[in-house]
């Protein structure tokens, strides 16, 4: 109650997740920016977030969840020590496969309420590179 800090991470708190996307391809450097809110889990490896946001432009949406290993500093999916494969359905049935080499995975989640989440890396066509992308997520605790 009373000894307790206001802005404490519990065992799961919902967050404000502010997200800003960079992708650089052929010169181009292409921004968006997303607002939601998610919920952010202290996990026996860990931290899980799972957020919803939307598109501050055009108010698409996107769901996604992040599994961060604390023990090996890795994001789950994006893993620092091995390249691994996404597949980026077209819309005229076609795939294309692409695989992840990730540059950094960092965050920082205080007990005060606010955190960051970093990812970066790079899309490559076999190996050869395509397009190179930086993520970082803002956190803030939601008041109750």
């Amino acid at each position: 109650r009373g000894h307790r800090a206001v802005l404490k991470w519990a065992m799961a708190e919902r967050v404000q997740v502010a997200v800003k996307s960079r992708s650089r391809f052929g010169g181009q450097e292409d921004v968006l920016s997303f607002r939601g809110q998610g919920v952010l889990t202290k996990t026996a490896e860990g931290w899980h977030l799972r957020y919803e946001a939307a598109n501050e432009v055009d108010g698409s949406a996107i769901v996604s969840e992040i599994r961060l290993e604390t023990a090996t500093r890795r994001a789950v999916l994006l893993d620092p020590k091995t390249p691994t494969a996404t597949r980026i359905d077209g819309g005229d049935g076609g795939a294309l496969m692409l695989n992840v080499a990730t540059k950094e995975v960092a965050w920082q989640l205080s007990r005060r309420g606010q955190g960051f989440i970093t990812l970066a890396y790079t899309l490559l066509l076999g190996v050869q590179p395509l397009s190179a992308l930086q993520v970082e997520l803002t956190l803030t605790k939601e008041e109750n």
